[in-house]
């Protein structure tokens, strides 16, 4: 059991009130969750403040408490409990989980995804073909978290999680024998501001592509890329004692204008390499045939050349896959075994997920919930479509308000049929929020009760659009994905929209092959 000082070993403070050398049982940052000998940190939030909560933490047992300088002032210590005060709680918290875990990242080969698109799905082909070719893994990932042959859904609705969980799920992997973790690193996660993937020690770090996207919280294009390229700077962290990876790869996509700024940022001595189809890559996609229910490639790389088959659709996958490759290579597997592994890889939930029911028309479930995903999405699937595109979706509350008419727009010109419906309302109107989307999809040439129907329930919303599909159609379930909920002002609806087609499918008379005697 380690003691509070080695805990602090790591971690800005400018003063503690208590002793150190006391045995820690846990370090929680939810008072809710504090049990005897705890460290609890004090964290404000967005929505409450965890220095409220300080007594309450040492009543239920904390023996130390951490807070934050700019929100505890000068207040005296609580009784009966250390108090440490650090310069920023919500930083700290990385490494004295990383050091009360014992560094478990130390046992195993971490790589980090970043990108603002594809990274739950490369993060999971990565962890698939290393599996393959005799690894044993772990996962981290806006969809699931994996250790070893042990699955189960991601349902806490953060792609990363907080600094304990994430360690926690490292020294997880250490004692079940994995020998890679595999994690997505988001931009919230990697922001300074943040530092939840502190401590992870990074071999290998991707890079995936660059939009525009969650500039609320970064404020800048520069700002958001900037933390995202953290991950590169973090391929060369040291542990307090100085301990630290042998070897890192820096490996990005080199048909990105950005990929650059990444290979800079990080260490010197790290290998790199280029995927892409563009003319300097390493790992390179050439006679490309891209279609909605696979792609075939030709890959040229350092280590040879082979033909791949995919089972993913659209030329974006062909990218993801090329990111899993160049990881697997770099890791030492054999490119024909990892080809191999490649084109028996599947997507991971709710992402361009097939919906097979028997019926005369395809239905596809994907997470696509912004601009740049739903041109990409339905850019991709338009010349595809053997028949019209019969598109449903909504827009999430409390987020950002101008992308709701950007998407109303985009699927105006790409779909055929639009049914507008709830995502997460959260504390908005949701038909305040639907208005704002029909006003895009308008500005595109639809009418309301003929190109486009407004149905906030969302059971109701997917029924009508497989209702209304004809043969050869397409009808996408958009920005839910693998999601477990919708969030309203005042509960949580479960919801699994896969799930919901096959029960809309079922209620109109289809079913899956073996069930019907049907080829």
């Amino acid at each position: 059991m380690p003691t509070l000082r080695k805990l602090l070993a790591g971690v800005a403070v400018l003063r503690a009130d208590g002793p150190l050398d006391i045995p820690i049982t846990g370090v929680i940052y939810d008072s809710r969750k504090v049990a005897p000998g705890a460290l609890f940190v004090a964290i404000k939030g967005q929505h409450t403040d965890g220095h409220a909560y300080v007594e309450q933490a040492v009543a239920r047992g904390a023996r130390a408490v951490l807070v934050d300088a700019r929100q505890w002032g000068h207040a005296p210590a609580p009784e009966e409990a250390t108090l440490v005060v650090a310069i920023d709680s919500r930083v700290s918290l990385a490494p004295l989980a990383a050091a009360f875990y014992d560094y478990p990242a130390l046992g195993l080969r971490t790589i980090g995804v970043t990108g603002t698109k594809g990274k739950s799905t490369t993060t999971d082909l990565i962890s698939q073909v290393l599996d393959s070719c005799g690894h044993r893994t772990g996962l981290i990932s806006t969809v699931d978290f994996k250790v070893g042959p042990r699955r189960w859904a991601n349902d806490t609705r953060q792609s990363t999680p907080e600094a304990p969980e994430v360690q926690a799920l490292l020294a997880e992997m250490v004692a079940d024998g994995c020998d890679t973790a595999v994690i997505e690193a988001t931009s919230h996660a990697l922001s300074a501001r943040w530092n939840r993937l502190g401590g992870c020690l990074f071999d290998v770090a991707v890079f995936l592509n660059l939009g525009h996207e969650h500039l609320d919280y970064h404020g800048t294009l520069e700002q958001y890329r900037a933390d995202k390229a953290r991950l590169f700077e973090l391929l060369g962290e040291r542990t307090p004692s100085g301990r630290r990876k042998s070897e890192a790869w820096a490996i990005v996509n080199a048909d990105d204008p950005h990929h650059q700024v990444f290979l800079r940022a990080a260490p010197a001595a790290a290998r790199q390499l280029r995927f892409g189809t563009s003319p300097n890559a390493d790992v390179r996609a050439r006679e490309v045939q891209a279609a909605a229910i696979g792609s075939e490639l030709t890959v040229d790389t350092p280590w040879g050349s082979a033909r791949l088959r995919l089972g993913l659709p659209g030329a974006f996958n062909v990218s993801n896959a090329l990111a899993a490759l160049s990881v697997a290579l770099s890791q030492g597997v054999p490119l024909e075994q990892a080809s191999t592994a490649l084109g028996a890889a599947r997507g991971p939930r709710g992402r361009m997920e097939p919906v097979l029911m028997g019926q005369p028309f395809d239905v596809i479930v994907d997470y696509a919930h912004n601009p740049e995903s739903f041109e990409q999405v339905l850019g991709m699937l338009r010349p595809l479509a053997r028949g019209r595109i019969i598109a449903v979706f909504g827009s999430a509350g409390e987020r950002d308000v101008a992308k709701r008419a950007i998407q109303g727009e985009i699927a105006g010109r790409y779909c055929d049929l639009l049914v507008l419906t709830d995502e997460d309302p959260r504390g908005e109107d949701p038909l305040a929020i639907i208005a704002q989307i029909a006003a895009g999809a308008e500005q595109a040439g639809r009418r309301a009760g003929e190109d486009y129907h407004v149905i906030p329930d969302r059971s109701e919303a997917v029924r009508a659009a497989l209702a209304a599909a004809r043969p050869g159609d397409l009808v996408l379930l958009l920005g839910k994905g693998h999601e477990g909920s919708i969030i309203y002002a005042d509960h949580s609806r479960p919801w699994d929209e896969a799930a919901e087609a096959r029960r809309a499918l079922r209620d109109l008379g289809y079913a899956t092959p073996p069930e019907s005697g049907t080829a």
